[in-house]
């Protein structure tokens, strides 16, 4: 029993199915306005749809205007609206992206012009045209989606592998074509191209329904961030130091390993926001963060828990000399901190740090701990370390 395609009934059904989805992307757009990038996927669909739509009344009117031309144009300006929503999406403003996007108008131009040469020679020239520059098209947007830093990753691996099917399959019609011009295979083209359009199409839908994934995804994530994070700094904010904190006081007593929480407060800093402004007290924090997340470990845990406290939670082990790391700290951002944008700000700092021990029954325990230890290395003139009761010579200045 052969394989049949009814290709009027599967176009009508893609361009139906396209139709559907780009109304639901821009609907989505008018309600997210700032992202452009659903305005684009919208208008890709309903290209598609129309260029589908005038592909398939070849059937009915012979004018390779309206079937060849307006049909292929169409069909190659979707993939091209799609990789320019990719780039919106991105957000990003920089001169390589500029640059690709000027590259992306001029490749647009010269397909416009070539398939206006070659149209009314032969359909297949603008089939064949349409292929490649398809091609070419989602194969640079798997570039494009290899260039993004976003997370989950699931939504961006998922349309990789949808445009690189898409790219083997334009490229297998290319090579259909091509074949036909040499006089091979004639007897099967027109099913090729068939079975070629069927999964085209069913690629395109997919596609389109995994784009909005990828944009929900991400703005998920970036909410996620906001909340966890401190705006200025980008540590974790003082909920979310707890809450990891906690995870790893239960991770060291579950595994009997060591752990410290350092408490950090800079000196004398109203001073400094009262002399040179809320600005340079921004930059100093700002230097502050830098600083930490320079010197201690990726697995250590470092949050901005007040103005301008930040407190650290240290996985050691018995290498590690807790007096030494904050003495480097405090080194680290005396040094910095002398001059900071130009302003003589001479940016110190005080730590209170704590070591887990029996006597500590939550990491709240712990964090008490090490305020006081804090406190009390103000009390002895700043610009130094204190440590809590465990060890009697504990001072580090």
């Amino acid at each position: 029993m052969g394989f049949t395609v009814h290709l009027p009934t599967l176009l009508l059904l893609s361009v139906a199915i396209n139709l559907l989805i780009g109304g639901l992307l821009w609907a989505i757009f008018r309600l997210r306005s700032r992202q452009h990038c659903f305005r684009l996927w919208a208008l890709a669909c309903m290209t598609f749809a129309v260029g589908t739509l005038f592909a398939g009344t070849r059937a009915f009117i012979d004018t390779p205007w309206i079937t060849v031309f307006l049909a292929h144009l169409f069909l190659g300006l979707s993939p091209l609206l799609v990789l320019a929503g990719l780039q919106r999406f991105s957000g990003s403003a920089s001169r390589k992206t500029r640059r690709s996007r000027h590259a992306l108008r001029l490749s647009a131009a010269c397909y416009l012009l070539i398939l206006l040469l070659t149209f009314q020679g032969d359909p297949l020239n603008a089939r064949l045209l349409t292929a490649l520059f398809s091609a070419a098209i989602f194969i640079f947007a798997v570039y494009t989606l290899s260039k993004l830093d976003t997370t989950p990753s699931l939504p961006v691996r998922i349309l990789k592998v949808l445009f690189t099917m898409h790219g083997v399959l334009m490229m297998s019609q290319a090579l259909v074509i091509g074949m036909d011009w040499l006089g091979l295979n004639q007897a099967n083209t027109g099913f090729v191209l068939q079975l070629i359009l069927v999964n085209h199409i069913l690629l395109a839908t997919a596609t389109t329904l995994a784009l909005p994934l990828l944009a929900f995804t991400h703005s998920e994530q970036r909410l996620r961030v906001m909340a966890e994070r401190d705006g200025l700094t980008g540590l974790y904010n003082r909920r979310s130091l707890f809450r990891e904190g906690i995870r790893a006081f239960d991770q060291a007593t579950q595994s009997q390993t060591q752990l410290a929480v350092l408490m950090l407060d800079l000196d004398h800093f109203k001073q400094v926001n009262d002399r040179w402004g809320h600005a340079a007290g921004d930059d100093a924090l700002r230097l502050v963060a830098r600083t930490l997340k320079n010197e201690l470990r990726d697995d250590d845990i470092i949050g901005r828990v007040g103005g301008e406290e930040f407190a650290m939670v240290l996985r050691i082990t018995g290498d590690d000399d807790v007096r030494i790391i904050t003495r480097r700290l405090l080194d680290t951002i005396a040094t910095n901190g002398q001059e900071i944008d130009g302003l003589p700000l001479y940016i110190s700092a005080s730590i209170g740090g704590v070591e887990k021990a029996g006597h500590h029954k939550t990491f709240a325990d712990m964090m008490i701990e090490a305020d006081a230890a804090l406190y009390n290395a103000k009390d002895k003139g700043r610009n130094r370390a204190e440590f809590g009761r465990l060890t009697p010579e504990t001072s580090v200045s």
